[in-house]
């Protein structure tokens, strides 16, 4: 994995990490993108406007227009947002990224007290057609009912999306985002719900789950309780999707009353793409541990991580992106020097998203990319 940090002459108060990975073969490099801004915007009365969205729409096309990105595919796009509905309808994405780029906003403010921040995924084009097909999902929500039934109903209209493309969830559908506006109280109705309709398509504990990040977050949409973002993939045999486990260090999600995989790896045929789960200070019999102490809590979730990243046969050091969500905001500056510590060139995005359950302080969640 390569890394390169950036910030931009024009704009000294914006900057991009970037990640890069190339096959044996040389083609079809990948590369993630984390934009974010040091500048907190002056809310003083008579101060100039500091207009963070022109500023970071302005370095994604900078940056985007140079090579060897210029070329890319545009994959995927999440923008981290201080308060979506208002700042939505400002962004004008399709500006940036095409109509086949799936785009997806969340209310998760940034940990460092800005506006908003920006994940771009990107892929080359090879010479060689791709065999297999990627589908990236964004925003599925619906605005009527309750918890359960938002959630059954986003399920449904995904699963239903994905016969048509030839596909379905159980087989195809690698890694999905539930964003939960107040998770504290709506968290047990979405999971009771996800686990009630995965029986009924199949899913159990005698076969297999999804790789999942459930935590607090919005799209923006007041009645709206539950956005889930998905990645499927079609084309991929079985065997070549390894299920992460980490039974050393973590215990299987099913005992305490939730049903997702800890992380998943995606054998192709230049490369294994390793999608880890949010994963937090847990233990293997699915306690919460080093309660009330985010140093203890980060180092014990690093642990984990690390074992899931060895069960895939890779490491810290093919990571190509983490994204890093926090309850408290006074635990900001602690973890933040703790990452920069360990991980200086790795992109990496902090956030403020309360975790599923209240006496978890720290959540993170990445993906990296290994040669074969």
């Amino acid at each position: 994995m390569e890394y390169l940090h950036h910030i931009f002459l024009n704009h000294p108060e914006c900057s991009v990490q970037i990640s890069s990975f190339t096959p044996p073969s040389g083609e079809k490099s990948e590369h993630h993108m984390i934009f974010q801004l040091s500048k907190q915007k002056n809310n003083n009365p008579g101060s100039i406007e500091y207009d963070c969205i022109a500023i970071l729409n302005s370095c994604i096309q900078e940056w985007l227009s140079r090579d060897p990105y210029r070329d890319s595919e545009r994959i995927f796009v999440r923008y981290f947002l201080k308060d979506a509905s208002v700042q939505r309808s400002r962004i004008h994405s399709r500006e940036l990224f095409p109509v086949t780029c799936a785009v997806s906003f969340i209310e998760q403010p940034p940990a460092n007290k800005t506006e908003m921040a920006v994940w771009v995924y990107l892929r080359d084009k090879g010479s060689v057609p791709e065999k297999y097909i990627h589908f990236w999902t964004t925003e599925k929500f619906c605005l009527a009912g309750n918890v359960t039934q938002q959630t059954r109903k986003l399920l449904m209209d995904y699963q239903q999306w994905l016969h048509i493309k030839g596909c379905n969830m159980k087989d195809h559908c690698m890694r999905t985002w539930f964003f939960i506006k107040d998770i504290d109280t709506n968290y047990a109705a979405f999971a009771k719900s996800r686990t009630q309709y995965f029986s009924e398509i199949g899913m159990d504990n005698a076969t297999h789950y999804i790789a999942s990040t459930g935590i607090e977050g919005s799209n923006g949409a007041t009645a709206s309780y539950v956005t889930m973002d998905a990645y499927a993939v079609s084309g991929l045999d079985p065997e070549r999707i390894i299920y992460l486990r980490g039974l050393t260090h973590l215990s299987p999600t099913n005992i305490y009353g939730v049903t997702f995989e800890r992380g998943v790896a995606l054998q192709f045929d230049d490369r294994t793409q390793i999608l880890i789960s949010g994963t937090a200070s847990i233990d293997k019999w699915g306690n919460v541990i080093h309660l009330d102490d985010i140093r203890a809590q980060t180092l014990r979730m690093w642990d984990n991580i690390e074992v899931l990243l060895h069960e895939a046969g890779s490491g810290f050091d093919d990571v190509a992106q983490i994204i890093v969500y926090l309850r408290r905001q006074e635990d900001y500056e602690l973890v933040n020097d703790l990452f920069r510590s360990r991980f200086p060139s790795i992109p990496a995005v902090m956030v403020m998203g309360r975790v599923c359950r209240p006496t978890w302080l720290i959540e993170m969640e990445c993906i990296a990319t290994a040669r074969l």
